[in-house]
């Protein structure tokens, strides 16, 4: 009977650690953005532009800022009017056109320049850091059925842990 009990405080004891995890995760994501001035002070890098820099799955730490404060040879994430996602690219050149200041971009492993300026009203932050290949997780994440394959690694990891501690209480 010891043994049921022994379970069933061990997956309470998982389900917890979970859940504290899961607060912790959102608690940081909440201080990341006030501490760096941004609603999204962590972004995945989506394509291949920027290698050898940042590559596929990387994930940057960006900070809100000023664009008046930005310098050429920054990295900044933008809001382009060709995609909905943001663009992560390097600032070549700073002007002004129409009394606001205009960037020119280009992605590291682009071989040209992009077609199109920057206005400052689309500067969303600058790239003040990465870790490599921890943004995989939120592309899998915003993938159909992503969601679901993360909990179902998870169950996967869940389950033959009981499994083999279940073996293991049974050789003793």
């Amino acid at each position: 009977m010891g043994n049921g009990k022994s379970r069933k405080r061990e997956l309470t004891e998982t389900v917890a650690f979970f859940v504290v995890g899961l607060i912790l995760v959102f608690g940081s994501s909440i201080g990341l953005q006030l501490y760096l001035g941004t609603t999204t002070p962590l972004l995945a890098v989506e394509s291949e532009s920027m290698e050898p820099t940042l590559y596929r799955g990387d994930l940057v730490i960006v900070r809100g800022v000023n664009p008046e404060s930005l310098e050429v040879g920054d990295i900044i994430i933008f809001q382009s009017s060709m995609s909905d996602v943001p663009v992560v690219h390097r600032i070549v050149n700073i002007g002004y056109s129409g009394g606001e200041l205009q960037f020119t971009t280009k992605g590291d492993n682009n071989p040209t320049i992009d077609p199109y300026l920057v206005p400052e009203s689309d500067v969303l932050a600058k790239v003040i850091g990465s870790i490599r290949y921890l943004g995989f997780v939120t592309l899998i994440l915003i993938l159909p059925g992503g969601v679901f394959f993360i909990v179902f690694l998870i169950s996967i990891f869940l389950l033959s842990s009981i499994i083999c501690e279940s073996f293991s209480t049974k050789e003793q």
